[in-house]
């Protein structure tokens, strides 16, 4: 037998475990129990905002980007993202100067006579379709920072003199059309499906100013439903019936959860999707906005963040920090995609650092702090529990696997034993690879799964994932997270067993019922 642990008795074996890891841990290591009978959010995957990067590195020859684009897309050499988040430029009055270089994304239509511009933005749209032919399945949204300065009461894309709204009370529907029409153009001309538009980002803050240096609007809690119903309204009216409406992208979670919660019915219709940047907020905050999610039935997104509150160091601290960030907005928040403001970026910002002369790119350490979680918790993966705040479990149906990420930020080393009896099936070994000061997603010898307990050392300041291939768990998932397969798949009779996700050997199926022959016991 594979598994000699097996051979005792029901009652024997949890003893016998229980001894085991009572062993593990007198010799100063932390249990963790890995479980897959309490399933978190189903997660879609990682991504970055566009603009500005795309807009303005958009403009370099096709090998220099290729090789940039590469980088962002590719899950064996770079980050392994699928999720891209188009700006759509408001653009600034002629004659203002004032906006940073990378950061002035023109507008569609550059005055309020004339017409459309379908000439514009080529250096986004350029990247965009690099990006395309590189990601097999991407979701693409896309969203708003200003309107165009002719909509707004300063004249101005980057705000209103005092901070407060900008859109002239008379171009609220004028806006929604804007956004509208630009949409259905990129779906139509540039072979993109948007998902989720949004007409707001961090639209509570009021530091967006005229003359300042990037597009921003303040939309005040009370105005906000009103641009989102105008939106809503013209995407129905414009047959875009496979984009709905993302809402609030607020700069913290704190904001967020004070709009979710303020939103009326009507708002919330048109609503499929809870946006928000993870710059400030407490766990709580992030608990109180997955528990929102949960009772509206809205996905969640973390859809923006970077080093903003970020207490200072050199980059490897910038990306130990980044590292911890997404650890808690996956475990805390249960966010169901993770995306960064600007991928390709210098200093601290962005996790590819680039050559604008050369027009050359490579990772730098906090893209490979990153790497650990993309490169291998895919879209489609299941977060589950894992009874450690340092760790993140889940399960990828598109490899079979179980990934368990352990990030240690403190100044001294732990050591865990990950219990894994509520697993049936296991690899005699695990895979490991880990980023540190001195290693970048480095390959370090597998580690041998024994007796349903594989042990790792964590040294201080690391972020080390394990992989474990062809697990299958020994209890069914939660019913609330059922899938809608048909009664056959694979040649297995779904006609009886009580309905529930269930992971079968070799890969991962979502099933109403699971079948006589492959009954997994709880």
């Amino acid at each position: 037998m594979p598994y000699p642990f097996l051979r005792f008795r029901p009652a024997s074996r949890v003893l016998a475990a229980a001894v085991l890891l009572l062993c593990f841990t007198a010799r100063g290591q932390t249990k963790v129990t890995v479980n897959p009978g309490e399933p978190h959010q189903t997660f879609e995957g990682w991504g970055t905002s566009l603009c500005w990067w795309a807009h303005d590195l958009g403009t370099w020859q096709d090998q220099g980007l290729d090789a940039l684009t590469t980088l962002v897309a590719d899950t064996s050499r770079g980050l392994g993202m699928s999720i891209f988040r188009y700006n759509i430029g408001g653009g600034d009055q002629p004659g203002h100067n004032h906006m940073r270089s990378d950061g002035d994304v023109p507008g569609w239509k550059p005055t309020e006579a004339g017409p459309y511009d379908w000439n514009a933005d080529a250096g986004q749209r350029k990247t965009m379709a690099f990006l395309r032919r590189k990601v097999p399945n991407p979701i693409w949204e896309a969203f708003s920072n200003s309107p165009p300065w002719w909509m707004t009461k300063s004249g101005c894309a980057s705000g209103n003199n005092d901070g407060s709204n900008n859109l002239k009370e008379d171009y609220y529907d004028d806006f929604a059309e804007y956004l509208v029409t630009v949409t259905k153009h990129l779906q139509e001309t540039d072979s993109v499906v948007i998902r989720t538009l949004t007409p707001l980002n961090e639209p509570n803050s009021s530091w967006w100013t005229a003359k300042g240096k990037q597009e921003g609007c303040m939309f005040s809690r009370a105005t906000q439903p009103r641009i989102l119903q105008e939106v809503g309204r013209r995407l129905k009216d414009a047959g875009l019936t496979r984009t709905s409406l993302s809402a609030a992208d607020a700069n913290s979670i704190t904001e967020m959860v004070g709009n979710a919660n303020s939103y009326d019915s009507v708002t919330l219709s048109y609503i499929s999707q809870f946006n928000t940047h993870s710059y400030f907020g407490s766990d709580a905050d992030r608990r109180s906005l997955a528990d929102a999610a949960q009772r509206f039935h809205k996905k969640l997104w973390q859809s923006e963040t970077g080093p903003l509150s970020w207490p200072g160091g050199n980059q490897f601290d910038v990306a130990m920090w980044s590292a911890n960030l997404i650890l808690r907005d996956l475990r805390e928040m249960r966010a169901e995609a993770w995306v960064d403001w600007q991928v390709a970026g210098g200093g601290i910002w962005g996790v590819i650092d680039y050559s604008r002369s050369n027009q050359t790119s490579k990772m730098n350490k906090k893209g490979y702090a990153y790497a650990q979680f993309s490169r291998f918790i895919r879209p489609g993966s299941l977060i589950i529990g894992s009874d450690n705040p340092n760790t993140l479990a889940a399960l990828v149906p598109a490899t079979g696997s179980l990934v368990v990420v352990a990030v240690n930020t403190g100044s001294s080393a732990s050591s865990y034993a990950f219990d894994l009896t509520r697993f049936q099936i296991l690899p005699q070994a695990a895979q490991v690879y880990r980023t540190s000061a001195s290693q970048d997603a480095a390959a370090l010898a597998d580690l041998p799964v024994s007796n349903k307990v594989v042990t790792v050392d964590a040294p201080s300041r690391t972020i080390t994932t394990l992989i474990l291939r062809g697990v299958v768990p020994s209890v069914s998932l939660a019913p609330g997270n059922r899938g809608r397969a048909g009664k056959r798949q694979a040649g297995i009779d779904f006609e009886s067993a009580p309905a529930g996700w269930y992971l079968l050997p070799g890969n991962f199926f979502p099933v109403n019922v699971l079948g006589r022959q492959l009954k997994l016991q709880p």
